[in-house]
């Protein structure tokens, strides 16, 4: 087990509390702390926290529940109690501690108002405790000497007495009731068994005049929360956050309205990635093609090239093809270009490009501009044009002419 932070809350509803950190082995490893519960909550974050209820407000009993398991034990148990407790059972909160022999379980009983007052308190801090604990189920279950003798402990601070009774029995209240209600416990014990109390005094301790009967022993401790570590690291006790007040089940309750809420919203995530992963695919296929294209492309373009970087390899091809000498590609396209534009009367219709040879589908007004378009290329430079074809339709000439 780890570390725990023990918090003790001397009255419910007050802001003072003494707290203290607690060793695996049950012993403090620090000093003890006064400070309200919102000065605990900065310094603990993350940490087990156990809060100590005062012990006047929760009643500590046994109820006997045949059978069934604790989940049916919690149902049963506040009508098998009706009868020791003055409000109504639907005001209280019950909580159980570990089964015992015939079926006898230990109960704490505190009023749902106490209850919800002390969580609001620990919400408004910051602080949320992962035990509560009453105040004489923080003491230590000792270890009796015969088995017919009950083993009882009690720690006395100032005038108050907290005692615990063998099993998660106990009390708290002034030495002189205490007294009493020791001697009520001792009557209530079968013919042949005995007592045994140790009692854990404070500096701040008072007295108690135990009867006779009951075997007594008495021990210093520095403060009861030195006492309340050990007991709680080694003895059994009942957590009060149980039923409608376990942290579990309250998220659970807050968690329910919203799960169809939840699942429409996977449900959208759902769709929305398989419609990312269908355009993934899509476009993956459509990169496929297009890659296909330009590879097809490619090897039009650059025949028995590999294809490494296809943009800078045609780029550079086209450089090579039009270098800026007299007799490159750009050079006598540019020569072309410029002879036509002296016969405004000769449209251009197609142009092809092989093996150095350039290829010109033209209509004109008559052959003797074909001639003149001719000799303006002999001007600009050293191609040589050829008539391949002249044929008239209607008013125009349409020819067909080689240049290289």
């Amino acid at each position: 087990m780890s570390k725990q932070v023990i918090i003790y809350m001397p009255r419910v509803g007050e802001e003072a509390v003494q707290w203290a950190v607690s060793e695996d082995n049950g012993r403090l490893s620090s000093g003890i702390e006064y400070s309200t519960l919102q000065e605990v909550a900065e310094q603990v974050e993350g940490q087990r926290v156990t809060l100590i209820l005062p012990a006047d407000d929760v009643l500590l009993a046994e109820a006997v529940v045949p059978g069934g398991s604790q989940a049916r034990a919690l149902q049963a148990v506040p009508y098998a109690l009706e009868d020791q407790v003055a409000d109504d059972v639907d005001e209280l909160h019950f909580a159980l501690g570990p089964k015992g022999r015939d079926d006898r379980y230990p109960v704490a009983v505190i009023s749902r108002q106490m209850m919800d007052a002390v969580l609001a308190q620990c919400e408004e801090a910051g602080l949320r405790p992962t035990q509560l604990v009453p105040e004489p189920l923080a003491l230590p279950q000792l270890d009796s000497s015969s088995p017919e003798i009950r083993a009882w402990s009690a720690l006395l601070d100032g005038e108050v007495a907290v005692v615990r009774l063998d099993g998660c029995k106990g009390f708290a209240t002034d030495p002189g009731m205490a007294v009493m209600m020791l001697e009520g416990a001792y009557a209530e014990l079968p013919e042949e068994a005995g007592a045994s109390l140790v009692i854990f005094g404070t500096a701040e301790a008072g007295t108690l005049d135990v009867p006779a009967s009951i075997d007594v022993e008495q021990r210093p401790v520095d403060h009861r929360l030195a006492l309340y570590a050990s007991g709680l690291m080694t003895s059994p006790t009942i957590n009060l956050l149980q039923g409608d007040y376990n942290p579990k089940k309250n998220f659970d309750n807050s968690w329910k309205p919203w799960r169809w809420t939840a699942a429409l919203a996977a449900a959208l995530c759902v769709a929305l990635f398989v419609g990312k992963w269908v355009d993934v695919q899509r476009l993956g296929e459509q990169e496929a093609h297009l890659d296909d294209q330009i590879r097809q492309a490619f090897e039009q373009a650059l025949p028995g090239v590999r294809m490494q970087r296809p943009k800078r390899q045609i780029q550079s091809a086209l450089d090579d093809l039009g270098s800026n000498n007299s007799d490159g590609f750009t050079s006598r396209l540019s020569q072309i270009a410029a002879s036509l534009t002296t016969q405004p009367q000769t449209e251009l219709k197609t142009i092809g490009y092989r093996n150095g040879r350039f290829d010109l589908d033209l209509n004109t007004d008559a052959v003797p501009t074909l001639d003149a378009l001719k000799s303006e290329l002999s001007k600009r430079g050293s191609l040589n044009m050829s008539v391949q074809s002249a044929n008239r339709e209607n008013n125009t000439v349409r020819g067909r002419v080689r240049i290289e």
